[in-house]
């Protein structure tokens, strides 16, 4: 199935991987996979490592899915904590919130690549069945231009998930 989703990526420069997987039938993550030099997965044993440094990032866009929603959110992620057996994101300040199931995810994502021909960059989590349980975006300024810092920032957390 991976030359096969390599050959559709080739074809649908630039298509959203929510869209490609629909198109395919597989799970989103397989699409990621496929991206090679564009996707770096890393161990869902670095969430909170990961998650604690981009609540020090700024306004960031958070991207959440499913079957008949899209649903995006630009704001500063809150340092989350455990409670209830769920990480929970809560600010008063901060418009993105919630309770996510974190034993449910299964791996991290830091994808590099280009969408409706502007540069993005993101950090995105799966769940145990390939499914985006979420998606966090670098911000972009007033001219739709991703943020300089957030491009640094994003860059040396990946680079330290590397080693």
């Amino acid at each position: 199935m991976t030359a096969e989703i390599k050959q559709y990526l080739s074809e649908k420069k630039g298509v959203a991987t929510i869209m490609a997987a629909r198109a395919l039938s597989v799970p989103e993550r397989e699409i990621v996979r496929a991206l090679d030099e564009e996707s770096f997965e890393v161990s869902i044993s670095k969430f909170n490592e990961v998650m604690d440094e981009i609540s020090t990032w700024g306004e960031i866009l958070m991207i959440v899915s499913n079957g008949s929603v899209i649903f995006e959110v630009n704001g500063e992620l809150p340092k989350g904590k455990y409670s209830h057996g769920m990480f929970n994101l809560h600010s008063d300040t901060s418009p993105i919130g919630g309770h996510f199931m974190a034993d449910k995810f299964d791996s991290i994502h830091f994808v590099s690549r280009p969408f409706m021909g502007k540069q993005s960059l993101s950090v995105q989590v799966y769940d145990k069945e390939g499914n985006a349980s979420f998606k966090i975006h670098v911000g972009r300024d007033e001219s739709y231009e991703l943020k300089q810092d957030q491009v640094e920032k994003f860059n040396a957390l990946k680079r330290s998930m590397m080693q």
